[in-house]
């Protein structure tokens, strides 16, 4: 699974929170390095209610690697101990302007909703289009006005999508004929429609995914050949920090998806930066 592949997060983005975030635990206490990454975990805790195991575990050669940044910068300094690090005028400084830049923050989801249609193709007549976790449909009425046949499915696990499925077929207007269809599904256990789908999209839906990689191995399978899978999620970074807390680090990094998706065939994996969102597609083969 891949919340197992991935318990000790690294990368870029990984690397961009922690030269704030050391700054933040720092300034309201001196701490040692496995200090600083106890109260991430603990402040993270709150990422299990949607997926076990799902705490932000930082690698170590990222902390190492944040405190020398930091030191080099002069935000931080050892204490007396040489093993405490405290927060500098400098750091409190830097520190200001991060968190200035934080109240400005506003999250992007139809800018990022909007870059995903606009990877489908622009002439979708018969064009059959999967939308997994689906919610109240938001995404698969906008393809269907688009003109896209859709099936929207979520599995309602979670308390706020339980009447989900129910409330977005409340929402079909047959008046404007829209092609479209809701379901409770798993996207795992969606086997009678076979690989009938051009496309396969998600909106802020992977990330409360339990079993992230086989359900990323189900969307392959449901694709035809040449279809293409696109995602649209939190961004992992301070971006993605600032506009949704720990709850981003629920996501895959940009790192992450590249190393998932082709581990599960996917090709032509491309990820897009739209403010605090990642959005991502992949294609399958068209043969082989």
């Amino acid at each position: 699974m891949i919340h197992e592949m991935f318990s000790y997060r690294s990368g870029d983005g990984i690397r961009e929170f922690l030269e704030y975030y050391v700054l933040v635990v720092l300034d309201e206490k001196a701490s040692t390095k496995g200090k600083i990454a106890e109260v991430i975990q603990e402040r993270s805790s709150d990422n299990t209610q949607y997926r076990p195991g799902s705490v932000l575990r930082v690698a170590d050669e990222e902390v190492e690697r944040t405190i020398a940044v930091l030191l080099r910068r002069n935000s931080i300094r050892r204490s007396d101990d040489e093993e405490t690090y405290e927060i500098t005028d400098a750091g409190k400084k830097a520190l200001e302007g991060a968190n200035a830049v934080k109240e400005k923050m506003s999250g992007s989801k139809e800018e990022a909703v909007e870059k995903l249609i606009s990877l489908l193709d622009p002439c979708p007549p018969e064009k059959y289009v999967l939308d997994v976790g689906t919610g109240e449909g938001y995404l698969a009425f906008k393809l269907a006005e688009a003109g896209f046949k859709v099936l929207g499915i979520d599995s309602s696990d979670f308390g706020y999508s339980k009447d989900s499925i129910q409330k977005a077929n409340e929402k079909i207007d047959g008046e404007k004929n829209y092609d479209v269809e809701f379901r409770v599904a798993d996207v795992k256990e969606l086997v009678d429609v076979g690989n009938a789908f051009d496309y396969v999209v998600t909106s802020q839906a992977v990330h409360c995914m339990k079993d992230q990689s086989g359900c990323l191995e189900a969307i392959y399978c449901l694709l035809k050949p040449g279809g293409r899978f696109i995602s649209a999620d939190f961004l992992i970074g301070l971006r993605g920090f600032f506009a949704h807390g720990f709850h981003c680090f629920l996501a895959l990094s940009k790192e992450e998806w590249e190393q998932t998706l082709l581990e599960c065939g996917y090709t032509n994996v491309r990820a897009y930066e739209v403010n605090d969102y990642c959005v991502v597609e992949a294609q399958k083969p068209a043969t082989g």
